[in-house]
C-alpha cells in the first residue's frame, strides 16, 4: 500500500478589513470616470453621425460648411 502525500493549507494571516470610506471612494471615481467616458463616447457620435449643424452653427460640427463671406472672396 502506498501513501498519499496530503497538502497542508498554510495557516490563515489575519488582515484588517479594508477601510469601507476608502471603498466607497474607489466607487465614487470609477463610477466618474466610466459616466464621463459614456458622455464622451455619445458626444462623439452625436457629432459624427449627424450632420445638424449645416451651416447653421459651422463651429460645431466635424466637418463645418465654409460661411458665404470664404466662399464670395474666391
Amino acid at each position: 500500500m502506498r501513501t498519499r502525500e496530503h497538502w497542508v493549507r498554510p495557516p490563515v494571516v489575519a488582515a484588517e478589513a479594508r477601510s469601507q470610506r476608502l471603498a466607497a471612494w474607489r466607487y465614487r471615481l470609477i463610477s466618474a470616470v466610466l459616466l464621463a467616458a459614456v458622455a464622451a463616447v455619445v458626444v462623439w457620435l452625436f457629432l459624427h453621425f449627424s450632420n445638424v449643424t449645416g451651416g447653421e452653427d459651422p463651429g460645431i460640427g466635424i466637418s463645418p460648411a465654409r460661411s458665404p463671406l470664404a466662399a464670395a472672396a474666391r
